[in-house]
């Protein structure tokens, strides 16, 4: 536990790695850069002498004759596969490319594969559209083929559940899917929604300021179990994180999950950023809905897929009346503005947010009152930095129609509802988000949760628990040990970071002290406070937890459990079943053989509790294909019972129930009375961005 580590006073000992010098820091990059499979053979300046290479399969047979394309960096090729159903691009440049399926005779849909070519000399191989008849649904919209992985589980990818949000579309609620003839290629992912390049795709040297993806993104994936057909199996549906701005869903596959606890794991793409969240009084014009008027279009795609998921799940073997839905970060902080919502009523029937993000530091909260989300930043009522007027601000500037934000506003204050309309509507969607600017690995900052009303209660989180407003379902809480140390180890402040891959800690005691306080008010505002107000409705029926694992490795001389430790998203990979889960190149090099067999018990734990809480409504003790000797109880709010559930390895105490309940005037008493940072500025920094600029704030560090 860091706590053990960190001490009231206590130093950390990180000189070694200084010691060592510059030589020790060069073969630390070297080795990393190794180990995350980063050193490319080639230089690409040899010319393009590789290819791209695949089948087109049905049922493992080869089509002769579909017509395959390859676009990317420039290139546009053609080529029609051969009586094995096999295509080859030949003479390919290094970068990054597309191929796309034209459907054969009979098929539709949108199937395309991303493919980097590392250096002009590689070869990329099975590139491949395989699609199996045993995976044939007929749901309301039409009849679909899908796929199946390597483990035999039926997956169906980029399945349509809301018509592209395009056009007139943009900035409305989402509309159901339109009927299609012929069979749905359902095997390959959609496009991200629009979106930062950013640490979470697959390749490590992303251009920061690009813009991917794009707006046609409403779809979904799918993993089902072999079933019987006549049992219907608990629905595990995922939202995926990335401070509503950044990420997709298809990246984080079910299909171990799906095998080993024998339940159906959906995972969905929802608009983000802009496109997401924008509340405008121009948006709420002649013929818009009320859903329309309230700008949580993000929200509201959640809520539509969770609808699809009603009425379709039963043919893919899911149990509609038996819906999970699960998330992290961002993820778990829709899962939270659902449990809110009116309008996700008997959609699911259990919750499970991991690491939601309600009010991480005083200044900056997501679940806002529309004022903050739309005003001005100096009317009476202010607006976010990054609200819609503001944003429109940026915009006029970008344009060149205004010289700064006052003559801005003053130009936006002079238009009408229908000309500003018409202007946002002529923004393409990179532009748009491009005046937000790239604010941490391709997330943006700005007000995800909107409270209309109608989608989100006009409340903040907190109160809307108190007073029991919210879907009384069995619900897990939980937030990692060192949740701060994702975002701390590139923040300049603390790290030196060596070509975006290696943080080396500037003050180490700095360091582990501002992880310790930021990662506990994370767990005050995200777990405690709601788990408490939660448990005076439902006392049986809310359970907290934990993830503690930090057992990366020494390398040259740099302790990677103390710099990455039990941060943001590392439980991830055990929740899904899979210890070998990469969800961030970088951090490839925190698994070795030697880490290994603890990061294979917690996938045990952590994935039998999930999938217990999806089959009974209780973590319990897990599934009786992985039983667990920790039988996970409810949190209580009385003092010495136990209430916490922590994961970790079984070389590292283990999974076990503790009494731990924190409260914020106690996190921020210790922080008063914290001696250990280097300087009094260095405590004052952690403790304004927790606490703000409070009474001790103005007597302490004012000035500083």
């Amino acid at each position: 536990m860091i706590g053990k580590r960190i001490g009231k006073g206590a130093r950390l000992d990180f000189n070694s790695g200084w010691k060592r010098g510059w030589i020790t820091l060069l073969f630390l990059v070297i080795g990393a850069l190794w180990l995350a499979g980063c050193v490319a053979p080639d230089d690409g300046s040899g010319g393009g002498s590789g290819s791209i290479s695949g089948k087109v399969l049905l049922d493992g047979r080869g089509i002769r004759g579909a017509a395959v394309t390859l676009t990317g960096d420039g290139v546009q090729m053609q080529a029609a596969t051969n009586w094995l159903g096999a295509y080859e691009f030949k003479a390919v440049p290094k970068g990054a490319f597309k191929v796309t399926l034209t459907p054969p005779a009979g098929y539709t849909g949108k199937s395309a594969l991303n493919v980097q070519k590392a250096a002009a000399a590689q070869n990329v191989g099975n590139v491949n559209f395989a699609m199996f008849s045993d995976t044939i649904k007929k749901t309301l919209s039409g009849t679909m083929i899908g796929t199946r992985e390597e483990n035999g589980i039926a997956a169906w990818y980029g399945v349509p559940f809301a018509k592209p949000p395009v056009r007139e579309l943009r900035w409305k609620a989402p509309q159901p899917e339109a009927a299609w003839n012929n069979t749905y290629m359902a095997t390959t992912p959609c496009q991200a929604c629009t979106q930062y390049a950013n640490m979470l795709m697959s390749g490590i040297n992303y251009d920061p300021e690009q813009v991917i993806g794009g707006e046609d993104c409403l779809y979904l994936n799918i993993w089902a179990p072999n079933g019987d057909g006549k049992s219907l199996k608990p629905v595990m549906f995922w939202v995926h994180g990335g401070a509503n701005s950044i990420g997709e869903g298809y990246v984080y596959n079910g299909k171990l999950l799906a095998e080993k606890y024998e339940v159906v794991v959906v995972a969905i793409n929802y608009r983000l950023g802009p496109m997401g969240w924008f509340a405008h009084p121009a948006l709420r014009g002649r013929g818009t809905t009320l859903e329309d008027q309230s700008g949580n279009f993000g929200t509201l795609d959640i809520i539509r897929a969770l609808e699809w998921v009603q009425d379709n799940i039963g043919v893919f073997g899911g149990d509609r009346g038996n819906v999970t839905l699960f998330g992290e970060s961002a993820g778990a902080f829709n899962t939270l503005t659902l449990l809110a919502s009116p309008l996700s009523e008997g959609l699911f029937h259990r919750a499970i947010a991991e690491s939601p993000v309600i009010e991480w530091i005083a200044q900056d909260s997501n679940w806002q009152p529309m004022s903050v989300a739309e005003n001005y930043m100096d009317d009476p009522q202010p607006g976010f930095h990054y609200s819609s007027r503001e944003t429109i601000n940026n915009l006029l500037v970008a344009d060149g129609l205004a010289a700064n934000r006052d003559a801005a506003k003053r130009m936006q204050t002079s238009m009408s509802n229908g000309q500003i309309e018409a202007y946002l509507r002529s923004q393409p969607p990179e532009k748009l988000i491009s005046v937000y600017g790239n604010q941490y690995g391709g997330m943006i900052i700005m007000p995800t949760g909107i409270q209309d009303g109608l989608v989100i209660p006009r409340k903040d989180p907190l109160s809307v628990f108190q007073a029991g407003e919210y879907h009384r379902v069995p619900i897990i809480l939980g937030t990692n040990r060192d949740e701060m140390k994702l975002f701390l180890m590139t923040d300049p402040t603390y790290t030196l970071n060596l070509m975006g891959l290696v943080p080396i800690v500037r003050k180490p005691d700095n360091y582990g002290l501002a992880a310790l306080y930021y990662s506990q008010a994370w767990k005050v505002t995200a777990v405690d406070e709601i788990a408490a107000a939660i448990s005076r409705h439902q006392p049986d029926d809310i359970y907290v937890y934990r993830y503690d694992w930090d057992e990366e490795p020494n390398i040259l001389g740099t302790d990677l459990s103390f710099i990455v430790g039990a941060a943001h998203g590392t439980e991830i990979p055990s929740v899904f079943a899979d210890p070998n889960m990469i969800l961030m190149d970088a951090m490839a090099f925190t698994y070795t053989p030697a880490n290994k067999p603890g990061r294979a018990a917690l996938a045990a734990s952590l994935s039998s509790y999930w999938a217990a809480m999806a089959f009974n409504g209780s973590p319990g003790k897990g599934m009786p294909q992985a039983p667990q000797a920790a039988a996970w109880t409810p949190w209580r709010n009385e003092a010495g019972q136990a209430n916490l559930m922590v994961f970790d390895t079984p070389s590292d105490a283990g999974v076990r129930m503790l009494d731990f309940h924190l409260y914020a005037d106690d996190v921020q008493t210790r922080l008063q009375n914290e001696s250990g940072f280097r300087t009094p500025a260095d405590k004052c920094k952690v403790y304004h961005d927790i606490f703000g600029d409070d009474g001790y704030y103005q007597a302490n560090c004012a000035g500083l």
